[in-house]
């Protein structure tokens, strides 16, 4: 344990003992006065030890020299420990450390035995030492005394937690929670959270801050209650839990009105009334004393008295003259609600006896009753009140004003197997009445309270549903602290399960349901909602416009209308498939944004999510890119004993496809019914085998699947049945036409180009044979015989009559050799 002296170098906190330990635990130094201490203390630079031993047999800071040292038999001194095999020295502090200080480790023999500590629900440190809460590992704050718990520390299992959380209340019964901010926290993508419960329950209530402030001011707790608070962090949807809470006591409230005041004269004395109560059921705090005040019929003045009883006597009063009195209880908070008020005429001798209160009948949600007066006062009329409790936090009641001498009345609209109190008293001419009391239970079976949950959906609207029976009607209350929630709440009725309710901004808010309607039944515990500034709205509306295969288009609106400045938002995508996060910033000042999310892996699954990057509340939603196409010109070809498929590769149209990734091939034997997996390749062929006579089967070729099948191709479906004995099926026959057709097409088309070229070349040969001829023939044409003349002689000019002659040579004349 380390402090700062007054010069601020470190001062050591000696260890004090009263009794002398025989042994000390592991990695711990035994001072020649018997005091433990740590290890790590020895040979520090500082006595430890109240002798200084610590300090006294430390390695010197000299070149080649060891911190062991080989001795004779017998000469370490007595602050070292003395190895058997070759007798060196170590410093005591050594022996017993965990660690083989001596070749032979007779150091560490005979050693008191080592911690066996188990920590089956926490961390336990490296040096077994010591076990601490797992939310204690890696949150910034060494526990461990080796350090052990803030080591290796990655963003899996770092933790942030608040310290140093502090509370103060003020007159206005407001709890200020204030804290430091966990270290290495960002202050830009997380926020704080209120957890509390009152002492001895186990369930935690919650209440977001939408912030990330460092101090919020808790509006909803009850008065005079024992609370533990905590706080937790939460950035973006991870939530760091901690177990570490304060206990706090809330202010005192306003008590609630006292009840059943009854007013009496006094026999011995005139113009003296005597006037007793019930305490308030729910004080909210200690009563310090009560507040009585009256007034004479007529009179708009009251006077008071106070008393620390729940009786008193107002004396000096004018006889024959009607008073009104009415009581309040006082706390350190201040004047609770009026009691109900109560009237006396201070005539002496005159006393009204209560009326007669007789249960006629009762059912599961209704109670009869008659009045009755046994005196001859005139009686002008009755008020009633009836009390009943469903849970500590409030007695309900209902008050019927009653006309008239005798009355028989019906209660209805209450709630099956629920005690009521029904208390009265008659109003004569002489003044209030005491009061009478009667107890009935209802018949049947209680109603089961709803359940109800409720959320903030933007800055004035909560979002309330609930469980419950049907058909009937429900009422919701609320109000923005406990005290206004079961005195003076708002409240709207429905007869669904589900409203949303319009509220003020940026306020806390207790909300809770019942049914109001055939049966006023138990409420719904409340539920706190801490309604979300504008800076921390989510954005609206947020939908995909158009899907690729390697993109996704996405839209949404700004949290709020025509927004003034440029916003930040956070575009999360999380890959479904591979398990894998992306964060992107879109900066705008629109209303409307359009953004296209890219480099998307085709057939993939995504869940987007956007949010303010000041860690607003988030909308989502979940999006699949589209897959690979199937391979085109899927193709059968019938050897002896097998089938061979052929396709053309997908890289000649899918850009994003690498051949590397292959083909999956899949058959469907439709006699059978079932569908096999052959198997996979990287070409653009597959042979299958051992195909059976008889059988129809279709096969199927797609870009391989990845990620256990999640990211797969559209397949190419093809169907085959040569090995049938009936009749083609017309898509076999429209397949193996197509097959031929791409055989012989392709086959005439070259024939005819190849005929076409021969007929070319030819009529090219004969023009220029002809044209050649023609020269020849003209350069031996004679224009006095009219023929060319062919001679075999030296003297081409000699006429010779046996030498051949061409006459009536012409384009247009056939040629004539005689």
């Amino acid at each position: 344990m380390v402090l700062c002296s007054a010069h601020g170098s470190p001062a050591r906190v000696h260890p004090m003992t009263t009794s002398i330990p025989p042994t000390c635990l592991p990695n711990h130094f035994r001072c020649n006065s018997g005091t433990c201490i740590m290890n790590s203390w020895v040979c520090d630079g500082y006595k430890d030890c109240t002798d200084g031993s610590d300090e006294e047999v430390c390695p010197t800071s000299r070149p080649n020299v060891t911190a062991t040292s080989p001795a004779l038999p017998g000469r370490c001194s007595r602050f070292e420990f003395e190895c058997q095999q070759l007798h060196k020295c170590i410093p005591n502090w050594k022996r017993c450390d965990g660690l083989r200080d001596c070749q032979d480790g007779t150091d560490e023999r005979n050693c008191p035995t080592h911690s066996t500590l188990s920590c089956p629900n926490g961390y336990k440190c490296e040096d077994g030492e010591a076990c601490i809460m797992v939310t204690e590992r890696c949150d910034g704050y060494l526990d461990c005394s080796d350090s052990s718990d803030e080591r290796n520390c990655t963003d899996d299992t770092i933790v942030y937690k608040v310290q140093n959380l502090q509370w103060t209340a003020d007159f206005s019964g407001d709890v200020t929670l204030t804290w430091a901010r966990p270290k290495r926290m960002s202050s830009t993508s997380c926020v704080y959270n209120i957890y509390y419960r009152t002492v001895g329950e186990s369930i935690w209530k919650i209440l977001e801050t939408h912030s990330n402030k460092t101090n919020t001011v808790l509006k909803v707790l009850k008065p005079d209650c024992t609370y533990q608070v905590k706080v937790q962090v939460q950035c973006l949807s991870r939530v760091y839990n901690t177990n570490d809470f304060i206990t706090l006591r809330a202010p005192e409230g306003l008590p609630d009105a006292p009840f059943n005041l009854q007013l009496s004269l006094k026999k011995e004395a005139e113009g003296v009334v005597t006037g007793c109560w019930s305490p308030p059921v729910n004080a909210h705090g200690l009563i310090r004393e009560f507040i009585v005040e009256y007034s004479r019929s007529g009179s708009k003045e009251w006077s008071s008295l106070r008393t620390t009883r729940n009786y008193t006597e107002i004396k000096n009063l004018q006889v024959n003259t009607l008073y009104t009195v009415r009581v309040a209880a006082v706390t350190s908070r201040g004047v609770g609600n009026w009691s109900d008020s109560k009237s006396i005429t201070t005539i002496k001798g005159k006393v009204i006896p209560p009326p007669v209160i007789h249960i006629e009948s009762y059912s599961e949600d209704s109670i009869s009753f008659s009045l009755k007066m046994t005196t001859n006062i005139k009686v002008s009329g009755y008020v009633v009140n009836i009390y009943w409790t469903f849970d500590t936090h409030r007695q309900e009641k209902r008050t019927l004003i009653i006309e008239g001498e005798k009355s028989i009345q019906k209660v209805a609209n209450l709630t099956a197997h629920t005690p009521y109190e029904i208390s009265a008293w008659a109003k004569t001419e002489l003044g209030d009445s005491p009061l009478s009391f009667v107890h009935v239970v209802t018949s049947g079976t209680r109603p089961a309270s709803p359940s109800l949950k409720a959320k903030a959906i933007n800055q004035t609207a909560v979002e309330c549903s609930w469980t419950g029976p049907k058909n009937v009607v429900y009422g919701i209350f609320y109000a923005t602290s406990f005290l206004e929630l079961y005195r003076s709440p708002h409240n709207t009725t429905t007869t669904s399960h589900n409203v949303t309710v319009i509220v003020q901004r940026d306020e806390q808010y207790l909300f809770l349901v019942r049914v109001m309607s055939p049966y006023q039944g138990p409420p719904s515990d409340y539920v706190v909602v801490k309604m979300i500034p504008d800076n921390r709205l989510p954005p609206r509306h947020l939908h995909s416009v158009h899907t690729g295969k390697t993109f996704a288009v996405i839209k949404w609106e700004s949290p709020y209308d025509s927004p003034d400045q440029d916003m930040l938002y956070a575009v999360a995508v999380k890959d479904l498939v591979r398990k894998t996060d992306k964060i992107y910033k879109v900066k705008t000042r629109n209303s409307t944004v359009e953004y296209t999310i890219k480099k998307l892996e085709p057939g993939g699954k995504y869940h987007v999510i956007v949010q303010l990057g000041n860690m607003s509340k988030e909308s989502s939603m979940k999006i699949s890119t589209v897959p690979l196409s199937a391979p085109d010109a899927l193709k059968i070809i019938t050897e002896n004993d097998h089938i061979l498929l052929f396709w053309k590769s997908l890289a000649l149209k899918e850009s994003n496809f690498n051949e590397s990734r292959g083909y999956e091939i899949h058959m469907f034997d439709s006699l059978m019914n079932i569908t096999a997996y052959l198997g996979n390749t990287t070409e653009n062929f597959f042979k299958v085998s051992n195909l059976k006579i008889g059988h129809n089967y279709s096969f199927t070729v797609q870009a391989r699947c990845l990620y256990s099948g999640q990211m797969c191709g559209e397949p190419a479906t093809l169907l085959y049945d040569e090995l049938g004995t009936g009749e083609d099926s017309s898509a076999a026959k429209a397949g193996r036409s197509t097959d031929v057709a791409a055989i012989v097409v392709p086959v005439l088309f070259l024939l005819l180009v190849t005929l076409g070229i021969g007929f070319v070349v030819l009529y090219m040969r004969h023009r220029r044979l002809q044209n050649s001829f023609t020269a020849f023939a003209n350069s031996h044409y004679s224009s006095r015989l009219g023929s060319a003349i062919f001679s075999s002689g030296d003297d081409l000019g000699d006429e010779d009559d046996e030498a051949p002659m061409i006459t009536g040579f012409s384009d247009d004349v056939p040629m004539v050799i005689a």
